[in-house]
């Protein structure tokens, strides 16, 4: 399931191999996520291979995936395919097929079994929710010592806190950094209470959401939550510059610029600062100027743009899966939000009556 942990063990794989080696000459780590293309694809591994310049970009998916073919060939190679969504055809790519002859080897995640059956895995590892023990460790170290000791009944109501995360270490994750905050046994029981009512889940994402929002509910001020839910308008997996973030935080209005660009551009780095802190996004590895959300909580905050999902067409976000046309929306009165940054657009034709938009 989405949060579990899957990215998080292939990145250790993924770093291990990098520093140790392993007898491999490339390691090469390629964020796949829902609607990949081909080229996205070819694009990552020819970026770690030296592939990519003009002429190459202008080939089309045949003649790259020649050359991407004619190096890896020649390589003992580990390729890393992140959060796949369906069967990613190697010979397309240009990846050669690992077998015991070339000792090459290709390791994804994915949160269907169908899909490791079509890649035609033998032994699948499901990842699993950490038990009691180990949710409690996890959610004890997010919220640290000092909170839990700050009154002697909150490490009571933290174990339940922990109980409702059902032991998903992106759940932990989040509520634990948000709760690291709250030093008042009145702040814990109400955070008991918010989580009890919240829908018990037991694998499935949509039950997830509830016990993720407390986060989103906890952040202070409205300024904050917009700027929060703005991030789920960008792709999958996208990293955004956050001088680029907190200039578009500006154009919506959510931070005022009337006080002058540096104040405003203090508050942007601020409320950076705070959805971080929450983990409700995350800065990047190497670059410390990029964010990004996790798949799931940008579900949760896609989630929230929607009204809990009762209203699904107030915000439409299909950006980055290759659209050529605008998408089927069958009442464009509704729509609020729509997203369809980096597509392949030429015109739009028509013109809907959009009053909301």
């Amino acid at each position: 399931m989405g949060g579990v942990g899957k990215t998080t063990l292939l990145t250790q794989i993924n770093n291990k191999f990098s520093k140790l080696g392993g007898g491999f000459d490339v390691v090469i780590w390629v964020v796949v996520s829902k609607n990949a293309t081909v080229h996205k694809i070819q694009k990552s591994i020819g970026e770690k291979l030296g592939l990519v310049g003009k002429n190459w970009d202008e080939k089309n998916k045949n003649q790259r995936a020649l050359d991407i073919h004619n190096v890896l060939r020649r390589k003992k190679f580990v390729l890393l395919l992140d959060d796949i969504w369906e069967k990613v055809e190697l010979k397309v790519i240009g990846v050669p097929y690992p077998s015991g002859e070339n000792g090459c080897k290709v390791a994804f995640t994915t949160r269907s079994k169908e899909v490791c059956g079509r890649m035609g895995v033998d032994n699948p590892m499901e990842i699993s929710c950490l038990d009691t023990g180990n949710a409690w460790d996890l959610l004890k170290k997010k919220v640290g010592e000092n909170t839990l000791g700050s009154h002697p009944d909150i490490p009571q109501l933290a174990r339940k806190v922990s109980e409702k995360c059902c032991g998903l270490p992106l759940a932990l994750n989040v509520i634990g950094e948000t709760m690291s905050f709250k030093r008042t046994i009145q702040e814990w029981r109400h955070a008991t209470e918010v989580l009890t009512s919240a829908t018990d889940f037991s694998g499935m994402e949509d039950e997830i959401l509830p016990i993720l929002k407390y986060s989103y509910d906890s952040l202070n001020g409205e300024d904050a939550k917009s700027c929060f839910l703005y991030c789920s308008l960008f792709p999958e997996d996208f990293e955004i510059r956050k001088e680029m973030l907190i200039e578009y935080w500006i154009c919506e209005g959510f931070i005022k610029e009337k006080q002058g660009r540096e104040k405003a551009f203090n508050q942007g780095y601020d409320i950076l600062g705070t959805l971080v802190r929450s983990s409700l996004l995350l800065e990047g590895a190497k670059d410390k100027d990029v964010v990004s959300m996790h798949d799931v909580v940008r579900e949760m905050a896609l989630w929230i743009f929607s009204d809990l999902g009762k209203h699904k067409e107030r915000c439409i976000v299909q950006a980055g899966i290759g659209l050529d046309e605008l998408p089927e929306v069958e009442n464009w009165r509704a729509v609020k939000r729509m997203s369809l940054m980096n597509n392949n657009f030429e015109k739009i034709l028509g013109s809907p009556e959009c009053v909301e938009l």
